[in-house]
């Protein structure tokens, strides 16, 4: 099991944010805030689950390219039954990867990111939700799955 590194103030940041005004999107800016410091991005998605369709939707982004509210048909994927149905990180780290994950691969790639690592948000035993972040080929490794996961799963209230 990887331990997580995560401090006591990152997570105390992230639940006060959660009692803030302004919500889902004082928590994803917390969110979007501190995945920038610690892992670093091209654009970061939160993404819905919508068990029994097939999608999820897009709740938050930090690029324009990607509008929140659109759906991605992820479910039936294989990259779903990891993730949303599996409730397990999911890290990719080259162009075959990203092919083998998304539907829209080609617009990721375009932008430059062969590194994709997402997180399932986790409630009452299942995925509710997903953290993605993406960026430049081996941008994120293994042992930052944890601390991901971590704060993904401060964005459960947003997602139930």
């Amino acid at each position: 099991m990887t331990v997580s590194h995560l401090s006591s103030a990152d997570l105390a940041a992230l639940l006060s944010a959660q009692a803030q005004f302004n919500q889902p999107h004082t928590l994803y800016r917390a969110v979007e805030d501190l995945c920038r410091e610690r892992f670093g991005f091209r654009f970061l998605t939160v993404l819905k689950n919508l068990p029994g369709t097939g999608n999820v939707m897009r709740m938050h982004s930090s690029e324009s390219d990607y509008p929140t509210g659109a759906l991605k048909p992820m479910g039936l994927t294989e990259w779903g039954k990891v993730v949303l149905d599996g409730g397990k990180s999911w890290l990719g780290n080259s162009r075959e990867d990203v092919l083998w994950a998304f539907p829209d691969a080609e617009l990721i790639l375009s932008k430059g990111c062969e590194a994709c690592a997402c997180a399932p948000v986790i409630w009452a035993g299942r995925c509710v939700g997903v953290l993605s972040l993406n960026a430049e080929r081996d941008t994120y490794k293994p042992d930052q799955m944890a601390d991901m996961t971590l704060i993904a799963q401060t964005l459960a209230p947003a997602l139930i």
